[in-house]
């Protein structure tokens, strides 16, 4: 009897999820390459993608989040220009690679592409993102990475 009502679910549940997408690419900083969005394309073949901004929490001030707002909407516009449907989502907290990880699996990405343009030198989003997908089947890249495809993250 209890059979019924889990198939019933599982039925809805694809309707109420978000967009599915593939892949996820990681405007931090407020900047995106050229190469990531190259490899974003590639990687996409043909489905939507996800554009993410991730910005700091304890950022005074309004100018970090209108910047990545920005930067979220010209990637959103390259790659539609591009020929791949694009998604954007925001985020501003205080652990940006616990919310990567969160909106990846809601999405049902495979890939996350991260411009290292956009990352500080000294940042371990990257390392961290890498740590928490561990596992997970999602593989982590960035926009220089050759043959990263075929690591598991």
């Amino acid at each position: 009897m209890s059979a019924a009502p889990q198939r019933a679910t599982a039925a809805t549940t694809p309707a109420t999820t978000p967009a599915a997408s593939r892949v996820l690419l990681v405007v931090a900083d407020g900047a995106v390459s050229q190469a990531s969005i190259h490899r974003t394309v590639a990687l996409a073949g043909g489905s939507a993608v996800t554009v993410v901004g991730v910005g700091a929490e304890n950022v005074s001030g309004t100018a970090e989040p209108e910047q990545l707002r920005r930067s979220v909407a010209l990637a959103m516009s390259v790659l539609e220009n591009a020929g791949v449907v694009a998604l954007g989502h925001i985020a501003v907290t205080g652990s940006p690679a616990r919310t990567l990880a969160r909106v990846a699996r809601a999405r049902g990405a495979r890939v996350v592409v991260l411009d290292h343009a956009g990352l500080s030198a000294g940042s371990g989003l990257a390392a961290e993102l890498r740590r928490r997908m561990y596992g997970s089947g999602i593989v982590v890249v960035t926009a220089n990475d050759r043959g990263a495809q075929h690591t598991q993250a």
